[in-house]
């Protein structure tokens, strides 16, 4: 992979974990705000992180739904995709209807709180510090970032 800025960022929001993965995913969602080579880099992090061991997930279903064969008569292993804050295996329940099982990744919420408010912290304290950044109503796009990304844990309003 040849190395750019957009190429070098996105590397480096991935290695930072979750939050900044749904960061880059907010910038491949927002082609009108950023630069079109961001866009397109930061659209590697939509549907591509690193899949859970199957036994963490395994245990994660378990202690959501019961043992997996009291419930399931098949749990495909293999993610069919794995994001930043979850990953989704496909599944046939016992009654014989397909499936897919939406798995949260652990301590997920909490990561994402702690960084979250780190970052909203850190653009008020900018503001303040440069008050033109205020103009841009920096912290309330850190807010909203925030309110939605946290919305995001709420499995069951989806």
């Amino acid at each position: 992979e040849q190395f750019s800025a957009p190429v070098a960022l996105r590397k480096l929001f991935e290695r930072l974990g979750a939050t900044y993965i749904k960061l880059g995913q907010f910038i491949a969602s927002s082609p009108s705000l950023f630069p079109k080579e961001y866009v397109l880099e930061f659209q590697k992090c939509l549907d591509s992180t690193e899949p859970l061991d199957w036994n963490i997930v395994k245990t994660i279903i378990e202690r959501e739904t019961g043992p997996i064969p009291k419930n399931f008569s098949f749990v495909d292993k293999k993610p069919l995709a794995s994001a930043s804050i979850a990953q989704v295996h496909a599944a046939k329940l016992i009654t014989g209807e397909d499936v897919v099982i939406k798995v949260q990744k652990p301590q997920i919420d909490v990561l994402l709180k702690a960084d979250l408010n780190f970052i909203y912290v850190a653009s008020r304290v900018v503001e303040f510090l440069q008050p033109d950044f205020e103009r841009t109503s920096l912290s309330a796009v850190a807010g909203d970032v925030r309110s939605s990304m946290l919305e995001e844990l709420d499995f069951e309003k989806e």
